[in-house]
């Protein structure tokens, strides 16, 4: 089955710093089993805001490069993670000589 024959079920809102946030979690997963759903897609998602803070990027430059570039926030906040991780890996030499 591909991603664009899924289509949603039910969306839950989880607070991770509550006690009973993996309880409401098998709950739902119960619920649907017994609905007959055999197999469910798990997506975990964030606000951007939150995906900033926790990896330390720069809000102001990723407002920067978003606004450019004109691309996703998703697609900003993987390239500033990239930034320089190839700088040091000898990549350019492996390139030419492969």
């Amino acid at each position: 089955m591909s991603e664009k024959e899924l289509i949603e079920i039910k969306s839950l809102q989880i607070n991770l710093n509550e006690e009973n946030s993996t309880e409401l979690m098998a709950e739902t997963l119960a619920e649907l089993k017994n609905k007959g759903y055999e197999s469910v897609t798990i997506e975990i998602r964030t606000s951007t805001e939150e995906e900033l803070k926790k990896s330390g990027l720069d809000i102001e430059v990723f407002k920067k490069i978003k606004y450019v570039q004109n691309i996703p926030d998703w697609v900003v906040i993987n390239l500033m993670l990239a930034a320089g991780k190839l700088r040091n890996t000898k990549f350019k030499l492996r390139l030419i000589h492969e």
